[in-house]
Order: structure tokens, then C-alpha cells, then sequence
């Protein structure tokens, strides 16, 4: 659906894309995550020709957006991370105006998708707050029926039961056979919703693949407690385990499978243990860490 190969975007002298190569499978959930500052919207922009690339190859739909641009535009449901809308048009009139170019948009779900999320259709966009007009746009998108979506940071401002709920319309739609591409900072979101992810850093890729590898191939945790106090000394020492804390507790973070752990920490007095396993967030932070950025 997506087919991204080496793309470079500078401003005034600045690099901000630099050499990104992406590939988004139909009927897929991508996400795209980084620090601020790493050219995430500026990729997305790109997608649909709000912003010219100055290199690279890239087929959005079968079409390239700067030469196809409204072919594309027709073919992407996008939500911008901007909230900056029309504001002195009524919800329901914004939504209007955002579907009249899409050919299978489904007006009346963009409305019913209105009333579940709680945006009065007559209010006006300006007295909007920001999780509404956040909602306004994810409706939009969804009721555009395109083949794909385009999301930046579709989860901000939204409380959690208003995450949950797009989560969920969002599979929906993946299982009815769309294509949603995401940046987002809800890092807890993306692992449950994403089969892959791309890490972004500085404008350029710094890890790509399934969900399932990314994390697999990442420390483990284990969170225990004791039944009498363990000295630091007494813990049990490997080249793949990181100690943290003694005492009635401790953290150990491993490398390797969690059935050869479990053996060389049998001689504790293990009052409880359970499975922190590395979630996205945890391989977020190590990721950047490593590459000398800062994790934001």
C-alpha cells in the first residue's frame, strides 16, 4: 500500500528525512514511532503531497504523490496532528466539507461516528476542545472509506476509555480490509493495535519489523519478592542478567529465553515473581538510549 524508498526532505540546510525506506502491507496496522523532532509528520505529509520530498521513490496506492497527488488524496483518509481547523464551521459542516472529494465517502457513519464520540454535529469547530476536535478528524477519516488510512497521532488528547473505543474501530476497519498507517506517542496503544512498527530517529529508520520480532529480540524482566531479605552479594550472577535492588525485592532484567532463567534463580527464597516482559515502551527507551538520543 505504501512503498517508501530512501526519501530525503531538508529545510533551510536542515535534514530532516534522511534516506526513510518503508514498506506498509495492505490490510495491515503500521505504526511510526520517535522522539518529537524526528520527521515523523513530515513523512506523513509527504504521503499525501502536502509536503515535496527533494529524493527518493514513493507509491502511495499505486500512484506517486507528486505527480498523482489528487489520485492519492483520494485514496487516503488522513488525520493531521494539527487541530488548527475551520472554526467557524460547525462540526457536522467541517465533516461535510472533509468527505465531498473522497467518491465511496459514508457521510451519514461520519455522523453516527460523531454522536458515539460525544462531538455535538452544531457546535462550531472553535468551541471544540481538543480531544473533540481530535475525534472530529478520527471520524472523518474512518467514514472517508478509503483504502488507506493516514493517522498522526490519532490518540492524543483522548481519555482512555475514547483510546479503547478508536482502537477498536480501528481493527474494524483493518478487518474489513483498509490499511491504517499511524504515528503515534501512545506507545501502549501502538503495541496493541500495530503488527509492525518502524522506529524513526533523527530522519532516519533506526529499527523496522514485526511487532512479535521487535520485542522478542529485547531484554526480559523479572519482578521478585522474598521471603527473607537477599543480600546483593547472593544473587545470582551471569553475563546476561542485570540486577536491580536487594533486599525483600529485586528487579532482573535478562537476555535469553525466561525458561533458561528460571533454573539459576531457583535457590532464592522466592515469595513471588511475575513477568514484566518488555512492552514497546521498554524497548522505546533502550532503543534510543543506545543510539545516544533521548527518549521522549
Amino acid at each position: 500500500m505504501i512503498k517508501a524508498r530512501s526519501i530525503t526532505k531538508s529545510y533551510g540546510g536542515i535534514d530532516v528525512l534522511r534516506g526513510v525506506s518503508i514498506d506498509v502491507e495492505p490490510g495491515t496496522i503500521h505504526g511510526f514511532v520517535g522522539p518529537n523532532g524526528a520527521g515523523k509528520s513530515t513523512f506523513l505529509k509527504t504521503l499525501i503531497g502536502v509536503v515535496h520530498r527533494d529524493g527518493g521513490r514513493l507509491e502511495v496506492g499505486g500512484f506517486d504523490p507528486a505527480k498523482s497527488v489528487v489520485d492519492v488524496r483520494r485514496r487516503v483518509g488522513y488525520a493531521p496532528s494539527e487541530t488548527a481547523l475551520y472554526h467557524r464551521m460547525r462540526a457536522g459542516e467541517l465533516l461535510e466539507f472533509s468527505l465531498c472529494h473522497h467518491l465511496e465517502a459514508d457521510l451519514p457513519r461520519g455522523r453516527k461516528l460523531l454522536g458515539i464520540f460525544g462531538v455535538p454535529l452544531d457546535r462550531r469547530v472553535g468551541a471544540l476542545s481538543h480531544g473533540m476536535k481530535r475525534k472530529l478528524l478520527i471520524a472523518q477519516a474512518i467514514a472517508s472509506a478509503t483504502p488507506l488510512m493516514v493517522l498522526d497521532e490519532p490518540m492524543e488528547a483522548l481519555d482512555p476509555e475514547a483510546r479503547r473505543r478508536v482502537e477498536d474501530l480501528l481493527r474494524a476497519e483493518v478487518d474489513g480490509g483498509r490499511t491504517i498507517f499511524f504515528s503515534s506517542h501512545d506507545l501502549a496503544s501502538t503495541q496493541r493495535l500495530c503488527s509492525r512498527v518502524t522506529f524513526l530517529h533523527r530522519g532516519s529508520v533506526l529499527r523496522d519489523g514485526p511487532m512479535e520480532d521487535l520485542l522478542r529480540g529485547h531484554a526480559g524482566v523479572l519482578l521478585l519478592e522474598f521471603r527473607d531479605p537477599v543480600a546483593e552479594a547472593d544473587l545470582p550472577t551471569d553475563p546476561s542478567f542485570e540486577w536491580e535492588g536487594s533486599g525483600d525485592s529485586a528487579r532482573l532484567v535478562y537476555r535469553g529465553t525466561l525458561e533458561s532463567v528460571l533454573p539459576r534463580i531457583d535457590g532464592l527464597p522466592i515469595k513471588s515473581i511475575r513477568d514484566d516482559a518488555t512492552d514497546l515502551e521498554h524497548l522505546f527507551d533502550r532503543l534510543y538510549l543506545e543510539d545516544g538520543g533521548v527518549a521522549q
